[in-house]
């Protein structure tokens, strides 16, 4: 289609107008224009509602139940020694006292010998002294013969104790004495508990010294106690604990003390709990130690990300009158997903993630116009 002249002037005189006024338009240079964000959007952190701390475990140690110094024996000759009769079995029940070993000491041999004649002397001279002492009254009698006496019978008792002292690391009883002179009574090493043996050490003709392995270990019964050991430090104030062994067991336990210092060998520190009274614990249980705090309304468990810091301070971002609001916390304990703070009440809605909550609007400059 052909048009005039007069219609193709009239027409790029048109098009000239139009784009004169576009560039007229667009020659003042606009700055960035700023596209505002929410400041909470709710796709980039969920609200979540604060819980209850009720039955929330805090912590959780590796533990082990501890045999009781009164529940374990090892017994041992207190001198260089010759068993001659083993007189039990593991798996035995004795009663403390109850013979176990009997074996031949020649150091206890001697005293029991050194002991009966030492009697022997100081009954002789207990009753020359009276003799004297009778004579004396009626002057029949020198001084010097009632002194020699009362010196002779002070050396008879002091080697009679001096043997006792033997004797009675040997728990051997005076009636026993003249028997192990004689030969006719072995040294009888006995349970110094009652319990049950657990190991057997020795065979007839076996020599043990002092120093030697026990010859019989025996196991009975006697207060427990749980060691634990957590990788940092526990509030053990309000905290409630809870013994869960390898076989599913549940034992509440109570703090007893804990340990000044970090183990330098794995930084860890010790507690040591004991369970119920009358609860018993077999030594050697091991399992793990739950820490929990009890319910409170004024602590309240929120995700560890929620809780974020302003200036070496702890706060959430709590929706409050419909709107977000920081709110200080003090934080009880923390774990790798949840944290326990004061605060805030059970049942609050806060945001997950107080890093993305507290976000600033990102300013997204327009694109530049060019005349």
């Amino acid at each position: 289609m052909k048009r005039s002249p007069k219609a193709t002037a009239a027409l790029l005189r048109t098009l000239l107008v139009a784009i004169a006024a576009t560039g007229l338009s667009g020659c003042g240079k606009r700055g960035p224009a700023v596209e505002e964000e929410p400041p909470i959007p709710s796709a980039r952190t969920p609200w979540v509602l604060a819980r209850s701390s009720e039955g929330v475990p805090l912590l959780e140690a590796p533990a082990q139940v501890l045999a009781s110094p009164e529940g374990q024996a090892g017994v041992v000759p207190p001198y260089r020694a010759r068993v001659v009769q083993v007189l039990v079995r593991p798996g035995e029940r004795v009663t403390r006292g109850q013979p176990l070993v009997e074996v031949v000491m020649p150091e206890v041999s001697t005293a029991a010998g050194a002991y009966a004649a030492a009697s022997t002397r100081v009954d002789a001279y207990g009753r020359r002294k009276a003799q004297l002492d009778a004579l004396k009254a009626d002057g029949l009698v020198r001084l010097v013969d009632v002194l020699e006496a009362e010196t002779k019978l002070a050396e008879a008792r002091a080697d009679q104790q001096s043997a006792a002292a033997t004797r009675r690391v040997a728990q051997i009883e005076p009636a026993e004495a003249a028997g192990i002179v004689s030969g006719r009574k072995p040294v009888s090493l006995r349970s110094p508990i009652a319990g049950m043996v657990t190991a057997v050490g020795v065979a007839v003709g076996d020599s043990r010294e002092p120093t030697g392995e026990p010859v019989v270990r025996v196991a009975g019964e006697g207060d427990s106690r749980v060691e634990a050991r957590f990788a940092r430090p526990v509030d053990t104030e309000n905290a409630v604990f809870e013994l869960v062994t390898s076989a599913g067991g549940h034992h509440p336990l109570t703090f007893v003390a804990r340990a000044p210092v970090t183990d330098p060998r794995d930084g860890t520190i010790s507690v040591w709990l004991v369970p119920e009274k009358g609860t018993r614990l077999q030594p050697g249980l091991t399992g793990r130690v739950v820490v929990t705090l009890p319910g409170a309304a004024h602590v309240a468990v929120v995700p560890a990300r929620a809780v974020g810091l302003s200036s070496g301070k702890a706060f959430v971002v709590a929706r409050r009158n419909g709107k977000p609001e920081r709110v200080p916390v003090e934080v009880i304990a923390s774990s790798g997903a949840e944290a326990l703070v004061k605060g805030i009440q059970v049942g609050e809605e806060v945001a997950a993630d107080a890093g993305l909550a507290e976000a600033p609007p990102v300013a997204v400059p327009a694109p530049e116009q060019k005349p």
